[in-house]
């Protein structure tokens, strides 16, 4: 019960990280995430081998077609980026409590948790130490590339989700 709460306030979490504005804003953040998350799956499926490599590649893009302000662009891309991994994040932890009794869901809850503290301390010192005016950035990039990581450990993880093999014909009893 502890993990499903938790699960669904880690989504609630990263659905109100969108910016929340008119209905045609939000129309076109969906369709972009939309995006995103397609861009993301497709650079996975391409790279199975090397997943870590598609980590910053949707902030990345976001950059290049970034205007002048460029320290504001590298944390909303950064932020936009994360939402898709965060996304991935949540699933892969519903998928591994699925076959967890209701005290090692609970652990695994607590757990994450306590990461979540980690990495927020972690990149919140890590942005705290460069130069001025780059700090909220690369404190997102830290952040994505955790939440990312994270995501990634926990699918591979994950227990499988192919079907088990049936029998060619049904099993005979003999008496």
């Amino acid at each position: 019960m502890a993990a499903v709460l938790f699960v669904a306030i880690l989504a609630g979490l990263a659905l109100s990280s969108l910016a929340l504005g008119s209905s045609s804003a939000l129309a076109q953040a969906s369709a972009t995430f939309g995006a995103d998350r397609a861009q993301l799956a497709a650079c996975l499926r391409e790279n199975r081998s090397a997943a870590p490599s598609c980590i910053g590649a949707i902030a990345v893009g976001c950059l290049g077609s970034a205007g002048t302000d460029r320290r504001a662009a590298e944390v909303s891309c950064a932020r936009r980026e994360e939402m898709v991994w965060r996304e991935r994040l949540t699933q892969a932890l519903r998928v591994s409590g699925r076959t967890l009794d209701a005290g090692q869901r609970s652990r695994l809850a607590a757990l994450h948790l306590s990461w979540e503290g980690f990495i927020a301390q972690k990149c919140a010192f890590y942005g705290s130490i460069q130069r001025e005016g780059w700090q909220l950035g690369r404190q997102a990039g830290c952040e994505l590339r955790e939440v990312a990581l994270r995501a990634l450990e926990l699918e591979r993880a994950a227990p499988s989700q192919t079907p088990t093999r049936r029998p060619q014909s049904p099993p005979q009893i003999f008496r």
